[in-house]
């Protein structure tokens, strides 16, 4: 019966990669094919000269011992985020309505059906660990490309397998009456008793961190953190799992191949042996799958499948009002729970109380407050470049649905700021705690420093002004390919990926930094001429954020030039126009 489903899987393979090249017919789809070959064999012939590129070898060959070490306490908070603290649904292996209905029923013991699943999951896996070989193998330099590859190999299938087996532990907590609230506090108890008993048992031997330490500094105080005291025997099971990868030659690989090799068999054995009912929380995973796909497709819940609970609504939908906020109602609604005004004010709250205990008493400069600092200026730099592509609850989401917002008695430059505001409304809202978490946080190291806390309030208005305006033009481009370019818009996240959707990323981005280009020089130029104006005036701190109001205001009269545009393009949208994954 195996190799019945190895032959189901092989011929699944080949299907579905059939269908990806009968695709290419399309020109939509040819050009972001090839587009997409051509800088995958660019960057792999980049790859292929030694010394470029991103690659972990600089970090082993300068200390071996914490690059394992860092690569173990990751694994550990990998499997212990993404297996018992987040995840709340019960054991469920993903089968199709199609796998369901004829493999369910046929002559099928569970050890064949989990190493189908298994067998597939080993398909995505390979793929992972051909890019992250590619990507960051350390055999541009001198390394040796089949260790990195098996290397990979094993961190991920152990750490998929350890996902399932935790899964499979959940479900028997479950049947046993333990809620997923009961569980997270009993994980976190063992897990806070395990740092105290770390912490008590290596107090003595841990060194201290000194006042302003610089990189290296850090970086010498971690290594002796993670290798003194009882900190190696609570990573020694998860430095053995990565210890393949960092071996510099084919003995060690072999010599740290056989032990990590063994966790791999027992995490299999745990998945195989394990006694639990997986097949009713498969079926009802897979109607849920199912759900959300048709739902991305028309909009609707098919075969009587029950809609999902009803969310909160983030705030009163007036009777009367703009349009454009009754969009803003809905799609914020579609974000979820999370992004609402009551979270965001209690997280700047918490912000705030917080940064008073750190600084608390006399003002002095704290290093790990400052990291705190930026960390929210870099997180805050990939919500501008990055936010407007992970908040999708805008045209990307709704344009399915364009005959019924066609069919509304609204000009099409409303349509198109509804569907912008609740994005935009949403980033804004992250983007300014973060900014107000880089004014708290980031102190200035001595009273002869020029970031005096005049500065910090005024860079922080001024970034507080300028980025959302940003934020617009933003979320314009990638709603105005939707409309332009319905089939190159992705509305299943689940549907699989080929090579012409990597290209037409690619354009997307280019096109997306072009018009973004274009669009800030002229913003740019308001904002200087505006500083250097009320220089003269004013004290520079208040010059930059009346030179942020002014380019602000450029950008959104540019912003609102070209929703005006994009709502005439919707208004002449064509329901026939193809959309597909």
């Amino acid at each position: 019966m195996i190799s019945a489903l190895i032959f189901l899987q092989v011929q699944s393979v080949r299907n579905r990669l059939g269908a990806r090249f009968r695709r290419l017919k399309n020109p939509k789809y040819l050009i972001g094919g090839i587009i997409g070959a051509l800088y995958l064999a660019w960057y792999i012939s980049l790859l292929a000269h030694p010394g470029t590129g991103p690659t972990t070898s600089g970090l082993t060959a300068a200390d071996p011992l914490l690059a394992e070490n860092l690569g173990a306490l990751l694994l550990l908070v990998a499997m212990l985020l993404m297996g018992w603290v987040f995840p709340n649904e019960r054991a469920a292996l993903a089968f199709s309505e199609a796998e369901i209905n004829f493999l369910f029923p046929a002559p099928i013991t569970r050890r064949e059906l989990i190493n189908y699943k298994l067998i597939r999951r080993q398909i995505a896996i390979l793929f992972s660990v051909f890019f992250l070989t590619l990507i960051w193998g350390r055999w541009r330099n001198g390394g040796h490309v089949w260790i990195s590859a098996l290397g990979w190999w094993t961190i991920l299938s152990t750490l998929d397998l350890h996902m399932l087996a935790a899964s499979f532990v959940r479900s028997m907590l479950f049947d046993r009456g333990i809620t997923n609230l009961r569980r997270r506090i009993i994980i976190f108890v063992i897990l806070g008793a395990t740092i105290g008993g770390v912490c008590v048992w290596s107090w003595d031997q841990w060194p201290n961190l000194p006042p302003g330490a610089g990189f290296n500094e850090t970086i010498d105080w971690l290594k002796q953190v993670l290798s003194t005291g009882a900190s190696p025997y609570v990573l020694y099971p998860f430095r053995l799992v990565v210890r393949p990868y960092f071996s510099p030659d084919a003995i060690s690989f072999l010599h740290a191949f056989a032990p990590a090799l063994a966790i791999l068999a027992a995490h299999y054995l745990v998945v195989i042996r394990a006694n639990v009912a997986f097949e009713e929380a498969s079926v009802e995973y897979s109607q849920k799958l199912a759900t959300r796909v048709a739902a991305a497709l028309d909009r609707r819940v098919p075969g009587g499948v029950a809609p999902r609970k009803a969310k909160r609504a983030p705030f009163t939908l007036a009777p009367v009002g703009l349009p454009s906020i009754a969009f803003l109602w809905k799609n914020l609604i579609l974000a979820g729970n999370f992004f609402s005004g009551r979270m965001f004010f209690r997280i700047a709250i918490f912000m705030v109380i917080w940064s008073s205990v750190v600084f608390s008493g006399e003002h002095t400069h704290s290093p790990g407050a400052s990291i705190i600092g930026f960390i929210c200026i870099a997180f805050l730099f990939m919500s501008v470049l990055i936010g407007q592509n992970m908040l999708r609850f805008d045209f990307r989401a709704d344009l399915n649905m364009a005959e019924q917002l066609l069919s509304y008695p609204l000009p099409g430059w409303q349509i198109v700021l509804g569907e912008i505001l609740a994005p935009l409304v949403t980033l804004a809202a992250v983007q300014w705690l973060l900014i107000l978490g880089a004014a708290l946080f980031i102190q200035s190291p001595d009273a002869s420093s020029p970031l005096t806390n005049d500065v910090r309030v005024s860079m922080a208005i001024t970034a507080a002004i300028l980025i959302p305006a940003i934020d617009l033009i933003m979320l314009i481009i990638p709603n105005a390919v939707a409309v332009v370019f319905p089939s190159w818009v992705r509305f299943d996240k689940n549907a699989p990926r080929g090579i012409e959707n990597f290209g037409q990323n690619i354009i997307l981005v280019l096109g997306q930094l072009v018009v973004m280009a274009v669009a800030l020089v002229p913003a740019g130029l308001v904002f200087a001429l505006v500083a250097f104006l009320a220089n003269f005036a004013v004290a520079m701190t208040i010059a930059l954020p009346l030179a942020a109001l002014a380019a602000a205001a450029m950008l959104v009269g540019e912003g609102t030039f070209a929703i005006r545009l994009l709502g005439k393009a919707f208004e002449r949208f064509d329901l026939s126009s193809e959309i597909t994954n």
